[in-house]
Protein backbone atom coordinates (compact mmCIF):
# COMPACT_ATOMS: atom_id res chain seq x y z
CA UNK A 1 0.00 0.00 0.00
CA UNK A 2 1.36 3.40 -0.98
CA UNK A 3 1.30 5.64 2.07
CA UNK A 4 2.12 9.33 1.89
CA UNK A 5 3.05 11.64 4.76
CA UNK A 6 0.68 14.56 5.28
CA UNK A 7 -2.15 15.76 3.08
CA UNK A 8 -0.67 18.83 1.44
CA UNK A 9 2.19 20.83 3.01
CA UNK A 10 0.74 23.72 4.97
CA UNK A 11 2.79 26.26 3.04
CA UNK A 12 0.79 25.42 -0.09
CA UNK A 13 -2.27 26.89 1.63
CA UNK A 14 -1.13 30.38 0.74
CA UNK A 15 -3.19 33.51 0.51
CA UNK A 16 -3.51 32.84 -3.21
CA UNK A 17 -5.01 29.39 -2.63
CA UNK A 18 -7.44 30.71 -0.04
CA UNK A 19 -8.51 33.46 -2.42
CA UNK A 20 -8.89 30.99 -5.26
CA UNK A 21 -10.99 28.66 -3.08
CA UNK A 22 -13.39 31.46 -2.15
CA UNK A 23 -13.85 32.41 -5.80
CA UNK A 24 -14.34 28.74 -6.72
CA UNK A 25 -17.00 28.24 -4.04
CA UNK A 26 -18.81 31.44 -5.00
CA UNK A 27 -18.81 30.32 -8.63
CA UNK A 28 -20.40 26.98 -7.73
CA UNK A 29 -22.99 28.54 -5.45
CA UNK A 30 -23.96 31.16 -8.01
CA UNK A 31 -24.33 28.55 -10.74
CA UNK A 32 -26.42 26.22 -8.58
CA UNK A 33 -28.88 28.56 -6.90
CA UNK A 34 -32.54 27.71 -7.30
CA UNK A 35 -33.32 28.92 -10.80
CA UNK A 36 -36.58 29.98 -12.29
CA UNK A 37 -38.42 26.81 -13.21
CA UNK A 38 -37.95 25.68 -16.79
CA UNK A 39 -41.24 25.65 -18.73
CA UNK A 40 -40.92 21.96 -19.50
CA UNK A 41 -40.85 21.12 -15.79
CA UNK A 42 -43.40 23.50 -14.31
CA UNK A 43 -46.35 21.17 -14.70
CA UNK A 44 -44.70 18.14 -13.01
CA UNK A 45 -44.31 19.62 -9.54
CA UNK A 46 -47.98 19.45 -8.45
CA UNK A 47 -48.15 15.78 -9.53
CA UNK A 48 -44.96 14.96 -7.64
CA UNK A 49 -46.22 16.78 -4.55
CA UNK A 50 -49.41 14.69 -4.57
CA UNK A 51 -47.35 11.50 -4.54
CA UNK A 52 -45.17 12.80 -1.69
CA UNK A 53 -48.20 13.75 0.37
CA UNK A 54 -49.81 10.36 -0.30
CA UNK A 55 -46.71 8.49 0.84
CA UNK A 56 -46.43 10.60 3.98
CA UNK A 57 -50.08 10.07 4.85
CA UNK A 58 -50.24 6.33 4.17
CA UNK A 59 -46.90 5.38 5.74
CA UNK A 60 -46.79 7.84 8.66
CA UNK A 61 -43.78 9.82 7.42
CA UNK A 62 -43.75 13.28 8.95
CA UNK A 63 -40.95 15.01 7.05
CA UNK A 64 -39.51 14.76 3.53
CA UNK A 65 -37.15 17.04 1.59
CA UNK A 66 -36.70 16.71 -2.18
CA UNK A 67 -34.37 18.26 -4.75
CA UNK A 68 -34.57 17.83 -8.52
CA UNK A 69 -31.56 18.72 -10.64
CA UNK A 70 -31.23 19.34 -14.36
CA UNK A 71 -27.51 19.49 -15.08
CA UNK A 72 -26.30 22.70 -13.38
CA UNK A 73 -29.73 23.90 -12.28
CA UNK A 74 -31.61 22.96 -9.13
CA UNK A 75 -35.11 23.14 -10.58
CA UNK A 76 -36.99 22.12 -7.43
CA UNK A 77 -36.04 22.04 -3.75
CA UNK A 78 -38.75 21.79 -1.12
CA UNK A 79 -39.52 20.43 2.32
CA UNK A 80 -42.79 18.72 3.25
CA UNK A 81 -44.46 18.28 6.63
CA UNK A 82 -41.93 18.79 9.43
CA UNK A 83 -39.09 19.22 6.94
CA UNK A 84 -37.91 22.54 5.62
CA UNK A 85 -36.03 22.97 2.40
CA UNK A 86 -32.83 23.41 4.43
CA UNK A 87 -33.48 20.83 7.15
CA UNK A 88 -30.45 18.69 7.99
CA UNK A 89 -30.91 14.95 7.56
CA UNK A 90 -28.55 12.03 8.07
CA UNK A 91 -27.46 10.75 4.66
CA UNK A 92 -26.69 7.18 5.74
CA UNK A 93 -24.75 5.23 3.14
CA UNK A 94 -24.72 8.10 0.65
CA UNK A 95 -21.69 8.96 2.81
CA UNK A 96 -19.80 6.15 1.04
CA UNK A 97 -19.65 8.20 -2.16
CA UNK A 98 -17.62 10.94 -0.50
CA UNK A 99 -15.41 8.40 1.23
CA UNK A 100 -14.61 6.80 -2.14
CA UNK A 101 -13.89 10.20 -3.70
CA UNK A 102 -11.34 10.92 -0.96
CA UNK A 103 -9.56 7.66 -1.77
CA UNK A 104 -9.56 8.44 -5.50
CA UNK A 105 -8.11 11.91 -4.91
CA UNK A 106 -5.16 10.36 -3.12
CA UNK A 107 -4.82 7.66 -5.77
CA UNK A 108 -4.58 10.38 -8.42
CA UNK A 109 -1.89 12.11 -6.34
CA UNK A 110 0.10 8.89 -6.15
CA UNK A 111 -0.28 8.64 -2.37
CA UNK A 112 -2.51 5.56 -2.40
CA UNK A 113 -2.82 2.54 -4.66
CA UNK A 114 -6.17 0.88 -5.35
CA UNK A 115 -4.60 -2.53 -5.87
CA UNK A 116 -1.79 -2.61 -3.29
CA UNK A 117 -2.29 -5.12 -0.43
CA UNK A 118 -3.58 -3.59 2.78
CA UNK A 119 -1.37 -4.13 5.81
CA UNK A 120 -2.25 -7.45 7.44
CA UNK A 121 -2.22 -5.97 10.95
CA UNK A 122 -5.29 -3.89 10.04
CA UNK A 123 -7.35 -6.87 8.88
CA UNK A 124 -9.26 -9.80 10.39
CA UNK A 125 -7.79 -13.29 10.34
CA UNK A 126 -7.81 -14.68 6.80
CA UNK A 127 -8.82 -18.36 6.77
CA UNK A 128 -8.24 -18.54 3.01
CA UNK A 129 -4.47 -18.93 2.55
CA UNK A 130 -3.19 -18.23 -0.91
CA UNK A 131 -6.18 -16.03 -1.80
CA UNK A 132 -5.67 -12.52 -3.19
CA UNK A 133 -4.71 -9.90 -0.64
CA UNK A 134 -7.41 -7.37 0.30
CA UNK A 135 -7.05 -4.03 -1.48
CA UNK A 136 -8.76 -0.65 -1.45
CA UNK A 137 -10.58 -1.69 -4.62
CA UNK A 138 -12.06 -4.61 -2.65
CA UNK A 139 -13.08 -2.37 0.26
CA UNK A 140 -14.82 0.24 -1.90
CA UNK A 141 -16.73 -2.30 -4.02
CA UNK A 142 -17.80 -4.57 -1.11
CA UNK A 143 -15.64 -7.45 -2.34
CA UNK A 144 -13.22 -7.70 0.60
CA UNK A 145 -14.90 -10.63 2.36
CA UNK A 146 -15.21 -8.56 5.55
CA UNK A 147 -18.28 -8.89 7.72
CA UNK A 148 -21.06 -6.32 7.53
CA UNK A 149 -20.41 -4.74 10.95
CA UNK A 150 -17.46 -4.39 13.32
CA UNK A 151 -17.44 -5.74 16.91
CA UNK A 152 -16.97 -2.16 18.20
CA UNK A 153 -18.60 0.90 16.64
CA UNK A 154 -21.14 -1.09 14.67
CA UNK A 155 -24.49 0.24 13.54
CA UNK A 156 -25.94 -1.10 16.79
CA UNK A 157 -23.31 0.46 19.08
CA UNK A 158 -24.10 3.90 20.52
CA UNK A 159 -20.82 4.28 22.44
CA UNK A 160 -19.27 6.59 19.77
CA UNK A 161 -15.81 4.97 19.86
CA UNK A 162 -14.43 6.81 16.81
CA UNK A 163 -12.95 5.46 13.60
CA UNK A 164 -9.66 4.14 14.97
CA UNK A 165 -11.16 1.98 17.72
CA UNK A 166 -13.85 0.75 15.35
CA UNK A 167 -11.31 -0.38 12.76
CA UNK A 168 -9.03 -1.88 15.40
CA UNK A 169 -11.84 -4.12 16.65
CA UNK A 170 -12.08 -6.12 13.42
CA UNK A 171 -8.66 -7.71 14.08
CA UNK A 172 -10.41 -10.19 16.37
CA UNK A 173 -12.75 -11.26 13.55
CA UNK A 174 -12.38 -13.72 10.68
CA UNK A 175 -13.04 -13.02 7.00
CA UNK A 176 -16.45 -14.35 6.01
CA UNK A 177 -15.67 -15.01 2.34
CA UNK A 178 -12.62 -15.06 0.07
CA UNK A 179 -11.46 -11.59 -1.08
CA UNK A 180 -12.95 -10.78 -4.47
CA UNK A 181 -15.14 -13.90 -4.56
CA UNK A 182 -18.53 -12.33 -3.99
CA UNK A 183 -20.27 -9.09 -3.15
CA UNK A 184 -20.81 -8.71 0.62
CA UNK A 185 -22.21 -5.34 1.62
CA UNK A 186 -20.15 -4.01 4.50
CA UNK A 187 -20.00 -0.87 6.62
CA UNK A 188 -16.64 -1.69 8.15
CA UNK A 189 -14.92 -2.19 4.77
CA UNK A 190 -15.37 1.41 3.55
CA UNK A 191 -14.62 2.63 7.09
CA UNK A 192 -11.23 0.91 6.91
CA UNK A 193 -10.65 2.72 3.60
CA UNK A 194 -11.49 6.03 5.31
CA UNK A 195 -9.09 5.19 8.13
CA UNK A 196 -6.34 4.59 5.58
CA UNK A 197 -7.08 8.09 4.24
CA UNK A 198 -6.39 9.37 7.76
CA UNK A 199 -3.15 7.41 8.01
CA UNK A 200 -2.01 8.56 4.58
CA UNK A 201 -2.72 12.25 5.11
CA UNK A 202 -1.99 12.64 8.79
CA UNK A 203 -5.26 14.45 9.47
CA UNK A 204 -8.69 13.31 10.60
CA UNK A 205 -11.19 11.97 8.10
CA UNK A 206 -13.56 14.82 8.94
CA UNK A 207 -10.90 17.50 8.37
CA UNK A 208 -9.88 15.95 5.06
CA UNK A 209 -13.48 15.82 3.87
CA UNK A 210 -14.16 19.43 4.82
CA UNK A 211 -11.02 20.78 3.14
CA UNK A 212 -10.81 18.63 0.06
CA UNK A 213 -14.43 17.82 -0.79
CA UNK A 214 -17.25 19.62 1.02
CA UNK A 215 -15.76 23.12 0.81
CA UNK A 216 -14.71 22.91 -2.85
CA UNK A 217 -18.15 21.51 -3.74
CA UNK A 218 -19.90 24.36 -1.97
CA UNK A 219 -21.59 21.96 0.46
CA UNK A 220 -21.59 24.49 3.29
CA UNK A 221 -24.54 22.89 5.13
CA UNK A 222 -22.89 19.47 5.45
CA UNK A 223 -20.70 17.98 8.18
CA UNK A 224 -19.41 14.62 9.33
CA UNK A 225 -19.97 14.59 13.09
CA UNK A 226 -22.68 15.62 15.48
CA UNK A 227 -20.35 18.10 17.18
CA UNK A 228 -19.91 19.95 13.87
CA UNK A 229 -23.63 20.04 13.07
CA UNK A 230 -26.09 22.68 14.37
CA UNK A 231 -28.30 20.50 16.56
CA UNK A 232 -31.33 22.78 16.17
CA UNK A 233 -31.33 22.22 12.41
CA UNK A 234 -31.27 18.41 12.52
CA UNK A 235 -34.81 17.28 11.80
CA UNK A 236 -36.44 15.08 14.43
CA UNK A 237 -36.72 11.55 13.09
CA UNK A 238 -38.65 8.48 14.13
CA UNK A 239 -38.26 4.74 14.53
CA UNK A 240 -40.60 1.77 14.71
CA UNK A 241 -38.99 -0.24 17.53
CA UNK A 242 -39.65 -3.95 18.12
CA UNK A 243 -40.86 -4.47 21.70
CA UNK A 244 -39.73 -8.09 22.09
CA UNK A 245 -43.31 -9.37 22.35
CA UNK A 246 -44.26 -9.29 18.69
CA UNK A 247 -45.37 -5.65 18.78
CA UNK A 248 -43.91 -2.27 17.95
CA UNK A 249 -43.62 1.17 19.51
CA UNK A 250 -42.94 4.44 17.75
CA UNK A 251 -40.26 6.67 19.25
CA UNK A 252 -37.94 9.50 18.39
CA UNK A 253 -34.67 8.22 16.97
CA UNK A 254 -31.45 8.75 18.95
CA UNK A 255 -28.73 10.89 17.43
CA UNK A 256 -25.12 9.83 17.89
CA UNK A 257 -22.00 9.36 15.79
CA UNK A 258 -21.53 5.92 14.31
CA UNK A 259 -18.15 4.28 14.72
CA UNK A 260 -18.28 3.72 10.97
CA UNK A 261 -18.21 7.45 10.20
CA UNK A 262 -16.89 7.18 6.60
CA UNK A 263 -19.60 4.65 5.75
CA UNK A 264 -22.69 6.41 7.03
CA UNK A 265 -22.36 9.47 9.28
CA UNK A 266 -22.74 12.44 6.89
CA UNK A 267 -25.21 15.15 7.97
CA UNK A 268 -26.50 17.11 4.97
CA UNK A 269 -29.39 18.81 3.18
CA UNK A 270 -31.26 18.18 -0.04
CA UNK A 271 -29.73 21.35 -1.49
CA UNK A 272 -26.16 20.32 -0.69
CA UNK A 273 -26.66 16.91 -2.27
CA UNK A 274 -28.16 18.65 -5.30
CA UNK A 275 -24.95 20.67 -5.63
CA UNK A 276 -22.99 17.44 -5.44
CA UNK A 277 -25.16 15.93 -8.19
CA UNK A 278 -24.54 18.93 -10.43
CA UNK A 279 -20.81 18.64 -9.81
CA UNK A 280 -20.90 14.99 -10.89
CA UNK A 281 -22.72 15.97 -14.09
CA UNK A 282 -20.58 19.07 -14.71
CA UNK A 283 -17.28 19.69 -16.42
CA UNK A 284 -14.38 20.11 -14.01
CA UNK A 285 -16.26 20.95 -10.82
CA UNK A 286 -15.84 17.56 -9.15
CA UNK A 287 -12.39 17.27 -7.53
CA UNK A 288 -11.33 14.08 -9.36
CA UNK A 289 -10.70 13.42 -13.03
CA UNK A 290 -13.31 12.19 -15.50
CA UNK A 291 -11.33 8.98 -15.86
CA UNK A 292 -11.57 8.38 -12.12
CA UNK A 293 -15.32 9.04 -12.17
CA UNK A 294 -15.80 6.57 -15.01
CA UNK A 295 -13.89 3.97 -13.02
CA UNK A 296 -15.93 4.67 -9.88
CA UNK A 297 -19.15 4.23 -11.87
CA UNK A 298 -18.03 0.90 -13.38
CA UNK A 299 -19.08 -2.31 -11.57
CA UNK A 300 -16.01 -4.07 -10.19
CA UNK A 301 -15.12 -7.79 -10.30
CA UNK A 302 -18.09 -8.54 -12.56
CA UNK A 303 -19.11 -8.45 -16.21
CA UNK A 304 -22.55 -7.14 -15.27
CA UNK A 305 -23.50 -3.63 -16.33
CA UNK A 306 -25.00 -3.02 -12.89
CA UNK A 307 -23.59 -3.42 -9.40
CA UNK A 308 -21.10 -1.80 -7.06
CA UNK A 309 -18.38 0.33 -8.53
CA UNK A 310 -16.04 2.22 -6.22
CA UNK A 311 -18.45 3.67 -3.67
CA UNK A 312 -21.12 4.28 -6.30
CA UNK A 313 -23.89 1.85 -7.25
CA UNK A 314 -24.41 1.49 -10.99
CA UNK A 315 -28.04 0.77 -11.75
CA UNK A 316 -30.62 1.14 -14.51
CA UNK A 317 -33.85 3.06 -14.89
CA UNK A 318 -35.88 1.94 -17.92
CA UNK A 319 -32.72 1.12 -19.82
CA UNK A 320 -30.89 4.27 -18.78
CA UNK A 321 -27.74 3.97 -16.63
CA UNK A 322 -27.96 5.42 -13.11
CA UNK A 323 -25.32 6.08 -10.48
CA UNK A 324 -25.79 6.90 -6.83
CA UNK A 325 -26.63 5.27 -3.50
CA UNK A 326 -29.41 4.94 -0.95
CA UNK A 327 -29.10 5.31 2.81
CA UNK A 328 -30.79 4.24 6.04
CA UNK A 329 -29.65 5.35 9.48
CA UNK A 330 -31.60 5.83 12.73
CA UNK A 331 -34.78 7.51 11.60
CA UNK A 332 -33.56 8.61 8.18
CA UNK A 333 -34.18 6.99 4.77
CA UNK A 334 -32.47 8.57 1.79
CA UNK A 335 -31.92 8.27 -1.94
CA UNK A 336 -29.42 9.92 -4.31
CA UNK A 337 -29.88 9.00 -7.99
CA UNK A 338 -28.18 10.53 -11.04
CA UNK A 339 -28.83 9.73 -14.70
CA UNK A 340 -25.43 10.80 -16.07
CA UNK A 341 -26.36 10.54 -19.76
CA UNK A 342 -29.55 12.56 -19.38
CA UNK A 343 -27.92 14.86 -16.80
CA UNK A 344 -30.78 14.80 -14.33
CA UNK A 345 -30.80 13.82 -10.66
CA UNK A 346 -33.24 13.29 -7.78
CA UNK A 347 -32.53 13.52 -4.05
CA UNK A 348 -35.11 12.33 -1.51
CA UNK A 349 -34.59 12.56 2.26
CA UNK A 350 -37.16 11.23 4.76
CA UNK A 351 -37.24 11.40 8.57
CA UNK A 352 -38.58 7.87 9.05
CA UNK A 353 -36.55 4.76 9.80
CA UNK A 354 -36.32 2.01 7.18
CA UNK A 355 -38.74 3.67 4.73
CA UNK A 356 -36.57 3.16 1.66
CA UNK A 357 -39.39 1.54 -0.30
CA UNK A 358 -41.41 4.72 0.01
CA UNK A 359 -38.40 6.91 -0.80
CA UNK A 360 -37.83 4.69 -3.85
CA UNK A 361 -41.36 5.30 -5.07
CA UNK A 362 -40.89 9.06 -4.78
CA UNK A 363 -37.56 9.17 -6.61
CA UNK A 364 -38.85 6.90 -9.40
CA UNK A 365 -41.93 9.10 -9.78
CA UNK A 366 -39.72 12.18 -10.00
CA UNK A 367 -37.39 10.60 -12.57
CA UNK A 368 -40.36 9.50 -14.68
CA UNK A 369 -41.91 12.96 -14.60
CA UNK A 370 -38.61 14.66 -15.43
CA UNK A 371 -37.81 12.35 -18.33
CA UNK A 372 -41.29 12.57 -19.80
CA UNK A 373 -41.24 16.37 -19.47
CA UNK A 374 -37.74 17.21 -20.61
CA UNK A 375 -36.38 14.36 -22.72
CA UNK A 376 -39.31 13.55 -25.02
CA UNK A 377 -39.29 10.17 -23.28
CA UNK A 378 -42.27 7.95 -22.66
CA UNK A 379 -41.70 5.96 -19.51
CA UNK A 380 -44.47 3.35 -19.30
CA UNK A 381 -46.84 3.57 -16.34
CA UNK A 382 -46.73 1.02 -13.56
CA UNK A 383 -49.02 -1.97 -13.83
CA UNK A 384 -52.62 -1.03 -13.19
CA UNK A 385 -54.49 -2.95 -10.49
CA UNK A 386 -57.21 -5.39 -11.44
CA UNK A 387 -60.23 -6.47 -9.44
CA UNK A 388 -60.34 -10.02 -8.07
CA UNK A 389 -63.67 -11.27 -6.76
CA UNK A 390 -62.18 -13.67 -4.23
CA UNK A 391 -58.84 -13.25 -2.44
CA UNK A 392 -59.29 -16.03 0.10
CA UNK A 393 -57.14 -18.44 -1.93
CA UNK A 394 -54.06 -16.34 -1.13
CA UNK A 395 -54.55 -15.91 2.62
CA UNK A 396 -52.53 -18.00 5.04
CA UNK A 397 -49.14 -18.60 6.63
CA UNK A 398 -45.97 -18.99 4.54
CA UNK A 399 -42.22 -19.35 5.04
CA UNK A 400 -39.19 -18.82 2.81
CA UNK A 401 -35.52 -19.60 3.28
CA UNK A 402 -35.14 -16.28 5.13
CA UNK A 403 -38.53 -14.98 6.31
CA UNK A 404 -42.05 -15.80 7.45
CA UNK A 405 -45.20 -14.31 5.95
CA UNK A 406 -48.83 -14.04 7.06
CA UNK A 407 -51.48 -12.92 4.55
CA UNK A 408 -55.11 -12.11 5.31
CA UNK A 409 -58.14 -10.37 3.86
CA UNK A 410 -59.07 -6.94 5.17
CA UNK A 411 -62.13 -5.47 3.48
CA UNK A 412 -61.47 -5.91 -0.23
CA UNK A 413 -57.67 -5.91 0.14
CA UNK A 414 -55.02 -8.59 0.60
CA UNK A 415 -52.82 -7.52 3.48
CA UNK A 416 -49.66 -9.13 4.74
CA UNK A 417 -46.97 -9.16 7.36
CA UNK A 418 -43.61 -10.17 5.90
CA UNK A 419 -41.39 -11.10 8.83
CA UNK A 420 -42.50 -8.01 10.75
CA UNK A 421 -43.05 -5.60 7.85
CA UNK A 422 -46.70 -4.63 7.15
CA UNK A 423 -47.22 -5.22 3.42
CA UNK A 424 -50.02 -4.37 0.99
CA UNK A 425 -50.71 -6.70 -1.94
CA UNK A 426 -52.38 -5.20 -5.03
CA UNK A 427 -53.56 -7.63 -7.72
CA UNK A 428 -52.26 -7.11 -11.27
CA UNK A 429 -53.51 -10.43 -12.66
CA UNK A 430 -55.27 -13.62 -11.63
CA UNK A 431 -52.27 -14.76 -9.53
CA UNK A 432 -49.89 -11.80 -9.66
CA UNK A 433 -49.65 -8.85 -7.29
CA UNK A 434 -47.42 -5.95 -6.45
CA UNK A 435 -46.24 -5.73 -2.84
CA UNK A 436 -45.69 -2.44 -1.04
CA UNK A 437 -44.16 -1.97 2.41
CA UNK A 438 -41.72 0.33 4.09
CA UNK A 439 -38.93 -1.57 2.32
CA UNK A 440 -40.66 -2.77 -0.88
CA UNK A 441 -41.94 -0.56 -3.69
CA UNK A 442 -44.33 -2.27 -6.11
CA UNK A 443 -42.31 -5.49 -5.93
CA UNK A 444 -43.68 -8.26 -8.14
CA UNK A 445 -45.29 -11.15 -6.23
CA UNK A 446 -46.23 -14.24 -8.23
CA UNK A 447 -48.34 -16.96 -6.61
CA UNK A 448 -48.46 -20.63 -7.58
CA UNK A 449 -51.81 -22.40 -7.27
CA UNK A 450 -52.68 -26.03 -6.60
CA UNK A 451 -55.28 -28.07 -8.50
CA UNK A 452 -58.05 -26.56 -6.34
CA UNK A 453 -56.96 -22.99 -7.13
CA UNK A 454 -55.52 -22.43 -3.66
CA UNK A 455 -52.14 -20.68 -3.37
CA UNK A 456 -49.41 -23.04 -2.20
CA UNK A 457 -46.60 -20.50 -2.42
CA UNK A 458 -45.33 -17.30 -3.97
CA UNK A 459 -42.14 -15.59 -5.10
CA UNK A 460 -41.26 -12.12 -3.87
CA UNK A 461 -38.02 -10.10 -3.85
CA UNK A 462 -35.77 -13.07 -4.53
CA UNK A 463 -37.43 -15.30 -1.94
CA UNK A 464 -39.58 -18.39 -2.56
CA UNK A 465 -42.35 -18.79 0.03
CA UNK A 466 -44.26 -22.03 0.62
CA UNK A 467 -47.49 -22.44 2.53
CA UNK A 468 -46.94 -23.67 6.07
CA UNK A 469 -48.71 -26.99 6.84
CA UNK A 470 -51.65 -26.98 9.23
CA UNK A 471 -49.57 -28.98 11.72
CA UNK A 472 -45.92 -28.08 12.28
CA UNK A 473 -43.23 -29.61 14.45
CA UNK A 474 -42.84 -27.47 17.59
CA UNK A 475 -39.54 -25.86 18.52
CA UNK A 476 -37.44 -28.39 20.46
CA UNK A 477 -37.37 -27.69 24.19
CA UNK A 478 -33.58 -27.24 24.25
CA UNK A 479 -33.90 -24.07 22.16
CA UNK A 480 -36.43 -22.34 24.41
CA UNK A 481 -33.74 -20.86 26.73
CA UNK A 482 -32.32 -18.74 23.89
CA UNK A 483 -35.61 -16.91 23.28
CA UNK A 484 -35.64 -13.28 24.36
CA UNK A 485 -34.40 -9.78 23.67
CA UNK A 486 -30.73 -8.78 23.55
CA UNK A 487 -28.79 -5.55 23.11
CA UNK A 488 -29.92 -1.93 23.19
CA UNK A 489 -33.51 -1.06 24.01
CA UNK A 490 -33.99 1.04 20.85
CA UNK A 491 -32.45 -1.48 18.44
CA UNK A 492 -32.72 -4.92 20.02
CA UNK A 493 -31.93 -8.33 18.58
CA UNK A 494 -34.97 -10.46 19.38
CA UNK A 495 -34.83 -14.25 19.20
CA UNK A 496 -38.31 -15.68 18.71
CA UNK A 497 -40.06 -18.84 17.51
CA UNK A 498 -42.46 -19.32 14.61
CA UNK A 499 -43.69 -22.54 13.00
CA UNK A 500 -41.12 -24.48 15.01
CA UNK A 501 -38.19 -22.41 13.75
CA UNK A 502 -35.96 -19.83 15.42
CA UNK A 503 -36.00 -16.28 14.08
CA UNK A 504 -33.81 -13.24 14.83
CA UNK A 505 -35.22 -9.73 14.51
CA UNK A 506 -32.49 -7.16 13.91
CA UNK A 507 -32.29 -3.43 13.13
CA UNK A 508 -36.07 -3.17 13.74
CA UNK A 509 -36.52 -4.43 10.21
CA UNK A 510 -37.26 -8.14 9.73
CA UNK A 511 -37.11 -11.53 11.42
CA UNK A 512 -34.38 -13.69 9.88
CA UNK A 513 -34.90 -17.46 9.92
CA UNK A 514 -32.06 -19.25 11.73
CA UNK A 515 -30.61 -22.64 10.82
CA UNK A 516 -29.02 -24.51 13.75
CA UNK A 517 -25.42 -25.57 13.13
CA UNK A 518 -24.90 -27.04 16.59
CA UNK A 519 -26.30 -26.58 20.10
CA UNK A 520 -25.01 -23.01 20.45
CA UNK A 521 -24.62 -21.78 16.85
CA UNK A 522 -27.14 -20.88 14.15
CA UNK A 523 -26.43 -19.75 10.59
CA UNK A 524 -28.03 -16.57 9.25
CA UNK A 525 -29.90 -16.86 5.92
CA UNK A 526 -29.72 -14.84 2.67
CA UNK A 527 -30.17 -11.19 3.55
CA UNK A 528 -28.02 -8.51 5.16
CA UNK A 529 -25.93 -10.97 7.17
CA UNK A 530 -25.73 -13.96 4.81
CA UNK A 531 -22.84 -16.29 5.65
CA UNK A 532 -22.60 -15.05 9.24
CA UNK A 533 -23.77 -16.71 12.46
CA UNK A 534 -25.55 -16.20 15.76
CA UNK A 535 -23.71 -17.74 18.71
CA UNK A 536 -25.56 -18.16 22.02
CA UNK A 537 -23.24 -17.45 24.97
CA UNK A 538 -23.99 -19.10 28.33
CA UNK A 539 -22.95 -17.73 31.71
CA UNK A 540 -21.23 -19.77 34.44
CA UNK A 541 -24.57 -21.33 35.37
CA UNK A 542 -25.26 -22.41 31.81
CA UNK A 543 -27.97 -19.82 31.18
CA UNK A 544 -27.89 -17.91 27.88
CA UNK A 545 -26.70 -14.47 28.97
CA UNK A 546 -25.63 -12.96 25.64
CA UNK A 547 -25.37 -13.58 21.92
CA UNK A 548 -22.66 -12.97 19.38
CA UNK A 549 -24.67 -11.75 16.42
CA UNK A 550 -22.48 -11.53 13.30
CA UNK A 551 -19.41 -10.51 15.36
CA UNK A 552 -21.36 -8.12 17.64
CA UNK A 553 -21.93 -9.19 21.27
CA UNK A 554 -25.26 -8.25 22.87
CA UNK A 555 -26.31 -9.03 26.44
CA UNK A 556 -29.73 -10.37 27.32
CA UNK A 557 -32.31 -7.73 28.23
CA UNK A 558 -34.94 -9.92 29.85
Amino acid sequence: MAVGVGLIPEQIHSTYMMHFSKIYILFILSSLTLTSMAADYEHIFPELELVVEEEMREWNITGIAIALVDDQNIIFCKGFGEAGRDSIFRAGSISKLFNALAVMQLVEEGKMDLDAPIAVDQLPINPFPGEPAITLRHLLSHRSGLQRESPVGSYMDDSEPGIEATVRSIRQSVLVTRPGAEMRYSNIGPTLAGHIVEQTTGISFEEYQQKRLLQPLGMTESSWTLASTPAERIIDSYMRVADGEGGWTRRKAPVFDLGTIPAGNLFTTAGDLARFASALMGDGTIPVSKDSLRLMWTPQFTDSETGFGLGFVRGSFHGRPTIGHSGAVYGHSTSFVVLPDEKIAVIVLANEDIANGRVHRIHETALTLMLNAGQNARIPPRKSPVALDDLTAFAGEYESQSYWARLWIEGDRLQGDISGQPTRFTPTGSSTFTADSRILDAAAAEFSLDADGRANGFKLAGQSYVRVPEQTTPLPDEWHPVLGSYGLEFIPVIISERHGHLYAMTENMVDYRLSPVNRHVCALPPGMYVGEEVVFLPDSDGRIAAINFANMVFHRRN
